[in-house]
């Protein structure tokens, strides 16, 4: 996930929460809750045909059977990857919320001062 993925992300959540955060009772969501909604909500998928596809360019002379299992170790290796990037995009993205409601309650608390 990009760094513009993430502020989005939180951005949306925001939005979304807003009456909540306003009231106060809302909660930042977990790590697992948030790698469960960035798994949810954007699309990583491995691409089977493209790796293929570049393996067979890299190795002409192997077999269906070698480039098997090259399919297997780069889809393993992917998954990790992906396991590991979901986990640091799901923490940046609840800094990313908690700075936003930070941010909303500076802006609430200096409007109160200014207009109240």
């Amino acid at each position: 996930m990009y760094s513009s993925d993430i502020k989005q992300c939180a951005r949306q959540i925001v939005k979304e929460s807003l009456n909540r955060i306003l009231a106060g009772t809302y909660d930042i969501p977990s790590l697992a809750e948030m790698e469960h909604f960035l798994r949810e909500n954007f699309d990583h998928t491995f691409d089977e045909y493209q790796v293929a596809q570049k393996i067979k360019r890299s190795h002409p002379t192997w077999n269906k059977e070698q480039v098997e299992g090259e399919i297997e170790r780069s889809r393993r290796h992917y998954e990790n990857e992906l396991r590991v990037n979901l986990r640091v995009a799901a923490l940046n993205t609840i800094e990313e919320i908690e700075n936003l409601i930070i941010s909303l309650n500076n802006a609430i608390r200096e409007w109160k001062v200014l207009n109240l």
